[in-house]
């Protein structure tokens, strides 16, 4: 239904464009909008040339990214959220200068990709550094969120030709339907095959397994074994670990290409779990929430989770201490704050802080 001014209405539907958040009947009536008015289409036009001028320099055919720290209590500034100005003209002017502020950002978050490390020719890549997530939505519209220390990796033609990324670290994925064009995720040496589903995925190169949670849909896993490829079905509540053969053979390095595609580095078990999808308290999911799990972990892996959460150097000085086991959920602001609830409900460990690094005796 049409508002009664009309300007203002498409300067909030323009705002909901440029964000990606139209839903279908505001999309077509933007469009009678802009067929109607030849001042409205040059400017619709303008807007959409330089923001495809912009999204063509983005790398890995991303559309849509924020970086979100580890910090729940992180809140939107006011000025970020200024008041509407009445004149039609000052919209857009302040419409064009949000333009730009996008373009530099999006300038800036490309240029921060390409550096951040060396790519293949073939690929694309995308860094979440320690402490922060980053939240993708793909031009197919597949979502992913990528947890701390990882690294999404995108194979060029993305969303026109195929549907190939590779993923160093941990992902959760929110997979559009596309039955031509199946999704292939490579982690670990091994693949994951998917039409239109929701998982995660956890394959950290010096972890001792690589877990895959199924939470709709199905996928197909193709594990790369040392007597050939093996398939499995998975099914909604399905768990697959699959031991990383990387980390015992003490990180072996290789290239690009054979960790992608044609590593044969698994071992034969492979061991099969079952996950509650009663309620949305799914443990291999909490992360996206920003909550730290920890079950039944011994204390030298714990580490390696907090110093990728809270980006912080931890080292145990007492190897007595290494194998002592926690579980646990946790909203903590700060690391230490998490080993004082440790400390508090049974942790036979002290700590002290150095430098910003942290020591636990």
């Amino acid at each position: 239904m049409m508002q009664a001014n009309e300007e203002e209405y498409y300067l909030e539907l323009l705002n909901k464009h440029l964000k990606g958040t139209l839903s279908p009947e505001e999309r077509e009536t933007l469009d009678i909008l802009v067929k109607n008015d030849s001042n409205k289409a040059f400017f619709f036009k303008y807007l959409n040339d330089s923001q495809e001028h912009a999204e063509a320099k983005l790398r890995a055919e991303i559309i849509y990214e924020k970086t979100q720290p580890n910090d729940l209590y992180l809140k939107t500034s006011p000025a970020q959220n200024p008041p509407i100005i009445r004149k039609i003209w000052k919209k857009y002017i302040s419409i064009a200068a949000a333009c730009l502020v996008c373009l530099v950002g999006l300038w800036w978050f490309s240029n921060k990709s390409q550096t951040a490390m060396a790519v293949s020719g073939e690929w694309e890549q995308i860094v979440a550094g320690k402490g922060e997530r980053k939240f993708f939505r793909m031009s197919d519209g597949t979502e992913i969120w990528l947890n701390s220390e990882s690294t999404l990796r995108v194979k060029k033609g993305y969303g026109k030709k195929h549907r190939i990324i590779a993923l160093k670290g941990e992902a959760y994925f929110s997979v559009a339907k596309n039955k031509k064009l199946p999704l292939h995720v490579y982690a670990s040496g091994n693949e994951i095959e998917v039409l239109g589903t929701v998982f995660n995925v956890r394959a950290y190169p010096e972890e001792k397994k690589m877990a895959t949670s199924l939470i709709e849909g199905k996928v197909k896993l193709h594990i790369n074994g040392e007597d050939g490829k093996r398939d499995y079905s998975m099914n909604p509540g399905d768990k697959v670990e699959i031991p990383n053969k990387q980390v015992a053979e003490q990180n072996k390095k290789v290239s690009f290409k054979e960790d992608v595609v044609s590593s044969r580095i698994v071992a034969d078990d492979v061991d099969y779990k079952k996950i509650t999808l009663e309620n949305e308290e799914v443990p291999e999911l909490l992360w996206v929430k920003n909550k730290l799990v920890f079950n039944d972990d011994p204390l030298e892996d714990m580490v390696k989770k907090m110093e990728r959460w809270y980006n912080r150097t931890i080292i145990i000085e007492n190897d007595r201490l290494k194998k002592e086991s926690f579980s646990g959920v946790f909203e903590e602001r700060t690391c230490e704050q998490v080993l004082n609830l440790l400390q508090q409900t049974g942790g036979n460990f002290k700590y002290t802080v150095e430098d910003g690094i942290i020591y636990i005796k």
